[in-house]
């Protein structure tokens, strides 16, 4: 259970990677959260380009993550791509989710964060 910080992307916040229980509060990565980054950094490589181009075209980029669950794809896709863009708060991802307790935590965590353009 070591923690491999290079796994990690530089512009990552280590605070949602602790809440999303990716990181101990000690900052240790088990192998199923190891699995669960790498899968949704690998999502990311594919959906950031076609991101950027929306941003570029359109000066804001509006997502939404279907069957969102506890929302690590929203969640990582908005702390490495849409806080870092100009015109904060005009790029927006929605979460799509049934399960009231799971809502409930991802709004009580996007705002705690201050991720205004999640919801």
């Amino acid at each position: 259970m070591s923690n491999k910080t290079h796994e990690i992307r530089p512009n990552q916040s280590i605070e949602l990677l602790k809440e999303l229980h990716i990181l101990t509060r000690d900052g240790k990565m088990n192998q199923d959260s190891r699995r669960k980054l790498k899968q949704v950094y690998h999502l990311f490589q594919f959906i950031e380009p076609l991101m950027a181009d929306v941003q570029h075209s359109k000066g804001h980029v509006t997502l939404v993550d279907h069957g969102a669950g506890k929302s690590y794809l929203g969640f990582i896709l908005y702390d490495l791509f849409c806080k870092e863009q100009p015109g904060d708060g005009t790029s927006h991802i929605y979460g799509i989710e049934t399960r009231e307790e799971l809502v409930a935590k991802s709004t009580e965590l996007a705002a705690r964060l201050g991720f205004k353009g999640m919801s």
